[in-house]
């Protein structure tokens, strides 16, 4: 390409790196000097630029689009200035026009148009992409137009003017040069690849519009600002004000088409819901373009949201000849044809489909698509997308209505109900699908309650995260009068039972898929909680409104605060006067449930049954009953209501409940209580049926494995648990469990490992702090134990078992005074503990305070003698007296075969009198039998100290050494024992011990 002339590209920029690459790409080779001004970037823009080759300027923003780009001007030195946008690019083929136009001479600046790529076709002069520049149009279905000079001479008396919507247009007029039109389209994605910033828009439009306030496109402009950020009242007062102007024959601009002002004027009027003002402004448009296919088409859907069918044809037919190929008109004119055949049927009258919805492109099609063929109208009120949910709402023939967003679903629902024309109602939302087996039974509710004034209830199945059934009210008659009352889980029966309209359920289902994931779950409930709480404010009477939010209260685990709604819903609502049972009852049940969480059973059991009193038929009642009596330890009474609840677990109430967890936990339930009965069989046959329920639950899997591990069946009680851990690897408690089964096969490392699992988990348990204890101590690590048997404490209540560990090592550690304290603390819980009381005499004697034990003593003389013995046990008793009692019990308890307790009594024997012969030779020997043999050897070491001439101590000594092995140990023990035979001497003969 020959250049004659120099051109210099002229931008603006502010953090848009990933569409200025886009655009430099597309014009690099064509330009002579590039010029990128950035405004405040923090992204990648400036190197974006720079590695493009573009001279780079910074410009400190201060809201003047105008200041911005004349800064560019000012730097650039071409011939001809040609200015794009970060998010614009054009065809290759099109530069050859660009030069072209400036060779020619013919003009000093010229316009272009913007093809404006947009999802919303409902755009004033939108056009559907033809592939004329199917390279550019990528798969956007549509375009607008704006037109403004965007090449011109490089001049310094023509520079842009106008802090917002900027144009160099009346400075040339003023330098007196020649404007004429190149027919070059200019590519802006913005509208559809980006997000706007309406309301800074809005802000610089209103600042513009201020400061020429005679400048009719000012005015216009500020109404399209308003009108993009939603706020419709100040945009019907900027047109007003522009169309004063126009037809007070103030200057409008080289670009305002008044036939354009009254189509946006219509577009505000149909937002606010002023269909008398929309009518007339399409009528206005018309009067001053009457081949404005756009202004018919608009007044046509005026005219059918008005029921005048035959007007609206009329108006669609001449739109298309005018525009025989925009989509939106042909489908309009199909949508009226079907609306005037439909206007009688035979099969109980025409039925509108009536929605609300909000940025909803992904999930509204396939609404659609489930009632096609049922439907005979579809009205679809948007609240404020900014997605294609409109452009998807109109390919399927919807009349539309908008409403601005205003936290209360019956409000926006009641502005769709306004535009049904059909003979009845059934109301869905976008992510609500319709099975097709239900349309004939959809259309027999109609024909046999036309005319009748009958609604019917259809069942929700929620297939999402919480797979949920309820009754919902779907279907009713179009009746004056019939509305959506609450801001929240809006209801319809009011009004209905109001107009004398039976409510009756029918086996119509509708699928529901909209709550996909927890954090979509809870993101709900925060939403519609504020919502709800909002509203109370202002309704605090609204008992409905106030059982929802203590419902979702009571979800998320706040209970005081769903206590107190639930207590005034009782207490101080109209609810009992005005007979509504279905509150009073869910009230009374949920008040139950939370007294439940509370542990406050007893509480929770009086409100339980005032609720089955009110309905003795409601599944989820008599379920939650079961488990207070299960709590309660009242097993025959949870039987018995939780079989009445499994006769009614198939019934579909109007509380929203998962069967399938509720088949679960009536199930899981009556296992408790047969096992808490000892009815392990029935256990087990009630666990295996909530496990076949819910193959992925696991609480019965592991609930299995206790009781085959009760009954002895290790193998199919590690079996399960091994399963349960399978289905939900996170449960502690079945970590913890199979931790046991490890720790008595002595597979240490696998049940530490489980343990410490269990306890970094924080969950509130004791018993994996004592096993962890237990494990360190058989590795020798008592510092480790000690920590662990600390820790259990500070969650046991009363920290009896922890305290029993913890004294038992102490004694082992010989840290007596310790030991004293952890056994005194343990006996206040539980003062009747053999081994409890001996641990208690031991550390009495090691402390050297035998007296301080006499009151276990007496207890231990009480469990192991008659009662009267221990009664006249004076309070103050020697040591030779401790020590001859705890010897004789602990014999005793030889012969009741309790050796961990008969080594305890001859420990503290032995630690009053330790050179006491007998004492040695009885506990040595229980250390053998315990599997302690090095404690044997502690102890007949230190008796031959006191007995140097004793054979018997060196002869049982040696029999130790013999077991473990130690042969030197052995050969010195029969020296010592040769040296008394060979010297003819003979050692003292000494008592059996035991």
């Amino acid at each position: 390409m020959t250049r004659t002339q120099s051109l210099s590209l002229c931008m603006i920029a502010c953090d848009e790196a990933r569409f200025l690459e886009r655009c430099l790409d597309s014009a690099s080779e064509y330009v002579d000097q590039l010029i990128v001004v950035d405004t405040g970037s923090e992204d990648d823009t400036l190197d974006v630029a720079q590695k493009a080759g573009a001279i780079v300027a910074e410009f400190e923003w201060v809201d003047d689009f105008a200041a911005a780009r004349n800064c560019s001007l000012d730097i650039a030195t071409s011939d001809w200035i040609f200015v794009l946008d970060c998010d614009e690019v054009l065809a290759p083929q099109d530069w050859v026009q660009i030069r072209a136009a400036i060779d020619s001479g013919q003009a000093d600046a010229y316009r272009m148009t913007t093809r404006n790529y947009s999802l919303k076709s409902n755009r004033v002069g939108w056009t559907p992409c033809d592939g004329a520049y199917a390279r550019e149009e990528l798969t956007y279905s549509g375009w607008f137009p704006t037109t403004k000079v965007r090449l011109f001479r490089n001049a310094p008396e023509v520079r842009f003017e106008g802090a917002l919507h900027e144009l160099v247009e009346h400075s040339a007029e003023r330098s007196g040069w020649t404007l004429a039109d190149c027919a070059v389209a200019v590519h802006h994605y913005g509208y559809v690849e980006k997000e706007r910033q309406a309301t800074t828009y809005a802000d610089l439009a209103l600042r513009k519009a201020e400061g020429n306030p005679e400048d009719a496109s000012a005015q216009y402009e500020l109404a399209l600002a308003y009108r993009d950020c939603g706020r419709y009242e100040e945009a019907r007062s900027a047109i007003d004000a522009c169309i004063l102007l126009v037809e007070s024959g103030k200057a409008a601009g080289p670009y305002l088409d008044p036939s354009l002002v009254y189509l946006v004027k219509g577009e505000i009027a149909g937002k606010l819901d002023d269909r008398g003002a929309e009518r007339r402004a399409y009528e206005q448009s018309l009067e001053r373009d009457p081949s404005s296919f756009q202004a018919m088409n608009n007044l046509g859907s005026a005219l059918m949201r008005a029921g005048d069918l035959e007007g609206a044809l009329d108006l669609y037919t001449r739109a298309n000849a005018v525009a025989p190929n925009i989509p939106t008109i042909q489908e309009n004119i199909r949508r009226v044809n079907q609306r005037i055949s439909n206007q009688t049927k035979p099969d109980g009258g025409r039925l509108t489909l009536c929605m609300i919805a909000g940025n909803e492109e992904e999930r509204l099609g396939k609404c659609l698509d489930s009632v096609q063929g049922l439907v005979d109208e579809i009205v679809v009120v948007d609240t404020g997308s900014t997605d294609r949910t409109v452009e998807i709402a109109e390919s399927y023939g919807a009349t539309l209505g908008f409403f601005p967003w205003n936290d209360n679903f019956s409000d926006a629902r009641n502005e769709s109900l306004k535009l049904a024309t059909g003979d009845w109602i059934m109301w869905l939302d976008p992510d609500d699908l319709l099975p097709r087996e239900m349309f004939p039974k959809i259309r027999e509710a109609m024909r046999q309650g036309l005319g009748k004034k009958k609604a019917y209830f259809w069942i929700l199945d929620d297939q999402g995260y919480e797979p949920v059934t309820c009754l919902q009210l779907r279907l009713f008659p179009n009746l004056k009068g019939v509305e959506f009352c609450q801001p929240i889980h809006e209801q319809l029966a009011p009004s209905l039972i109001d107009l004398g309209v039976a409510c009756e359920p029918t086996d119509i289902r509708v699928v529901h898929t909209g709550y996909t994931t927890p954090d979509v779950v809870r993101e709900k409930q925060e939403r519609y909680l504020g919502i709800m709480e909002k509203w109370l404010v202002d309704h605090p009477n609204d008992y409905i409104v106030r059982s929802h939010a203590a419902q979702t209260q009571y979800i998320q685990g706040n209970l005081d605060e769903a206590i107190a709604n639930y207590r005034q819903i009782i207490e101080d609502s109209s609810c009992n006067a005005d007979h509504n049972l279905i509150i009073e009852t869910t009230a009374r049940l949920f008040l139950g449930r939370c007294f439940i969480r509370q542990v406050k059973y007893e509480e929770a059991l009086e409100n339980l049954l005032r609720a089955q009193e009110l309905d003795d038929e409601y599944v989820l009642t008599n379920l939650t009953l079961g488990e207070c009596y299960t709590r309660m330890g009242r097993n025959d009474d949870a039987l018995a209501v939780l079989d009445q609840a499994r006769r009614q677990e198939d019934k579909v109430s109007f509380t929203a409940i998962d069967p399938r967890a509720t088949r679960y936990s009536i199930r899981y339930a009556m296992g408790e209580n047969f096992e808490a009965k000892g009815l392990l069989c029935e256990a087990l046959a009630a666990y295996q049926e909530a496990a076949d329920t819910d193959p992925k639950k696991s609480l019965a899997l592991g609930a299995m494995s206790t009781v085959y591990r009760k009954q002895g069946n290790r193998d199919e009680a590690i079996r399960l648990i091994d399963r349960a851990r399978e289905v939900e690897p996170d449960n502690l408690q079945h970590a913890f469990n199979r931790g046991t089964f490890h720790l008595e096969d002595r597979e240490d490392e696998q049940a530490r490992v489980l343990f410490e699992q269990v306890v970094e988990g924080e969950i509130d348990l004791f018993e994996p702090y004592l096993n962890l204890g237990y494990l360190a101590r058989r590795r020798g690590d008592t510092p480790d134990a000690e920590t662990y048997y600390r820790k259990a404490a500070t969650y046991e209540d009363g920290r009896f078992d922890s305290n029993c560990n913890l004294g038992h090592m102490l004694i082992a550690d010989a840290r007596y005074a310790d030991a004293f304290a952890a056994f005194t603390e343990a006996r206040t819980v539980r003062p009747e503990v053999l081994d409890v009381n001996l641990g208690l005499c031991v550390a009495a004697c090691g402390c050297d305070r035998p007296s301080d034990g006499v009151n276990a003593l007496k207890d231990v003389l009480s469990a192991v003698y008659e009662k009267g013995l221990a009664d006249s046990l004076p309070e103050q008793l020697s040591k030779q007296a401790m020590g001859q009692l705890l010897s004789e019990s602990g014999r005793m308890l030889i012969e009741k075969n309790l050796i961990a307790c008969t080594q305890l009594a001859f420990i503290g024997a032995y630690l009053v009198e330790p050179e006491n012969l007998q004492y040695g030779l009885q506990l040595a020997q229980v250390y053998c039998v315990t599997g302690e043999p090095w404690k044997a050897v502690k102890v007949y070491e230190e008796q031959i100290r006191a007995h140097p001439t004793e054979l018997e101590l060196f002869r049982k000594l040696r029999e130790v050494y013999v077991d473990l092995g130690a042969e030197d140990a052995v050969r010195l023990c029969d020296e010592h024992l040769a040296q008394w035979s060979g010297g003819g001497g003979q050692g003292p003969t000494t008592q059996q011990a035991c």
